[in-house]
């Protein structure tokens, strides 16, 4: 369950008598094979355009960032590629006309990248495969990667077009990515077989959106795909809206250990995580969470349904048992949970209900807990961040202040 602040405060407005619950909408996770959210239908013809011409730019030639296309096309989705996207790393998409211009708005924050030294490097992790390993220490909100993406496919194409004819149009359109992208790309692992291309992109891929109501598709970063799975990983990612992908530090890290992103939402309880592994990523989870006893795994599982239950009580405004004692033990569930990468709801239900309780000292402490954490998560642009921003200024002005005891 995560509640967002604007839920919590709405209620707290309105004096709503309801528990808020989780927003009807699909996680921002490496994008499973079988789609779980619909776009509207699609009635255009099909039909297929010219090719490219053959990609000609040497190994090492940086291309001028220039939009060619569309080239092949299956209905509305034609292929557009930029050879010199994102200062040379190149981009392909397969989209419509429309969205071609929303990813064209959006080009400009991908000029500057750093090119430093990176705080990790790839190598073969024992049962795993390749990862990535910190080669120097890193701490809780350190950047580790900002990455382009590579690739992106218009959800519509996956959902509505027959795999007979999306197969040519993936074909194509990695075929128009600069040597070196291309070859990263390839290099990633699939899990399911068949098409090499579509079991790479349904393993791999993130879902974005580049907003608009047909605006939703798969990106794929390379890069990104090194990151192994850990249902209590040491990293957070997102994927902000200029399509970008940051994996940014939860908890402080060694040189030489192996850093990694969670495919799934690690609120829910061992059972519900593996399978979900198991039926959309085609492996067994076997992270240290996963892997405890069977004691420990209950303790843990019953540990992950009490958070939700307290944070279901701290959304309703209307509860008149919250105690600061409930917030301090939610605060440690999250930490004998290792939950750092789901830090940021939490702490703002906590300041929040501590401002309704007129605490102001713990609201304050809590609302910058909350922004730093909402970052990391988030990013800078996050509602929440602003807001807790605000909580924390000034806790005996806002306007939950001492709301549950009125």
């Amino acid at each position: 369950m995560r509640i967002t602040y604007s839920s919590l405060c709405l209620a707290a407005c309105a004096g709503a008598a309801q528990s808020f619950g989780s927003l009807d909408s699909c996680l921002w996770r490496p994008a499973p094979p079988c789609l779980a959210c619909g776009i509207d239908d699609i009635e255009e013809p099909r039909f297929f355009a010219k090719p490219f011409e053959r990609d000609t730019t040497k190994r090492h030639e940086k291309a001028p960032s220039k939009w060619e296309g569309p080239g092949k096309c299956a209905g509305k989705f034609c292929i557009y590629a930029n050879r010199g996207f994102a200062d040379g790393r190149g981009i392909v998409a397969i989209t419509t006309s429309n969205n071609l211009n929303g990813l064209k708005k959006v080009e400009s924050s991908f000029m500057s990248l750093s090119h430093g030294p990176a705080p990790y490097y790839i190598a073969q992790v024992p049962g795993k495969g390749l990862g990535v390993i910190a080669n120097r220490t890193l701490h809780r909100g350190d950047t580790v990667m900002i990455q382009p993406p590579a690739v992106l496919i218009h959800r519509g194409l996956l959902e509505t077009i027959p795999p007979a004819e999306q197969y040519p149009l993936l074909d194509a359109a990695i075929s128009q990515l600069p040597p070196a992208r291309r070859e990263a790309f390839l290099s990633q692992m699939g899990h399911f077989g068949g098409h090499r291309i579509a079991d790479i992109l349904a393993t791999n891929s993130f879902q974005m959106d580049l907003g608009g109501p047909a605006g939703h598709h798969y990106g794929n970063f390379p890069e990104v795909s090194r990151f192994n799975h850990d249902c209590r990983p040491n990293v957070a990612f997102r994927v902000d809206k200029t399509l970008t992908h940051t994996t940014t530090i939860v908890r402080d890290v060694a040189p030489g250990e192996e850093l990694s992103i969670t495919y799934l939402d690690s609120t829910e309880p061992r059972e519900k995580r593996m399978h979900r592994a198991r039926q959309a990523w085609g492996f067994t989870c076997g992270c240290s969470q996963c892997q405890l006893p069977a004691k420990a795994a209950a303790q843990s599982d019953r540990r992950l349904q009490e958070m939700k239950e307290i944070e279901a009580r701290l959304a309703d405004v209307n509860d008149r048992e919250i105690t600061t004692g409930l917030l301090r033990k939610l605060v440690k569930l999250y930490k004998d949970e290792r939950m750092e990468v789901e830090m940021g709801g939490a702490y703002t239900l906590i300041a929040l209900n501590y401002n309704m309780l007129g605490d102001a000292k713990m609201a304050a402490k809590y609302a910058e807990l909350a922004r730093e954490a909402v970052i990391i998560e988030g990013g800078s642009e996050a509602g929440d961040a602003e807001a807790m921003r605000v909580l924390a200024e000034a806790p005996k002005k806002h306007f939950t202040w001492r709301a549950r005891l009125r």
